[in-house]
């Protein structure tokens, strides 16, 4: 019985150790990944010239100099005209009329038509 006591001593014993050192080793990886993240701002920083700076400042005047601004201007004044504008026209009566109805002698055709067709072929009843 005092052998397996001791065993089990010695593997608690290792099994400690090896947490401690999966500890240890956890703790060394974070500390380097926040020192390799700290460092990679600074690493990253551009520096530029005075003439560098210079010519992109004269890069910007230029692009603002010559943006179109009267005609974005005309552009959006004209979106607006266009979209303000309603497209209905009103008809004098008397073409109205006859246009209405054209469409009614036209549908009065078409269902007589229909009707013989429909008579022809046996759906509906002869009278």
């Amino acid at each position: 019985m005092a052998r397996s006591n001791s065993s089990y001593k010695k593997i608690t014993l290792l099994l400690c150790f090896f947490n401690i050192a999966l500890l240890l080793y956890a703790l060394r990886t974070l500390y380097a990944s926040l020192y390799i993240y700290s460092g990679n701002v600074s690493r990253n920083s551009v520096l530029y010239n005075p003439d560098q700076i210079r010519k992109m400042e004269e890069s910007i005047r230029i692009r603002k100099e010559f943006k179109p601004e009267e005609l974005i201007k005309l552009v959006k004044d004209l979106e607006g005209e266009f979209s303000t504008e309603t497209a209905a026209v009103e008809l004098p009566p008397p073409l109205k009329q006859s246009i209405i109805d054209e469409i009614l002698q036209r549908l009065t055709n078409l269902n007589s038509t229909r009707t013989d067709i429909a008579k022809e072929r046996g759906f509906l009843p002869v009278a």
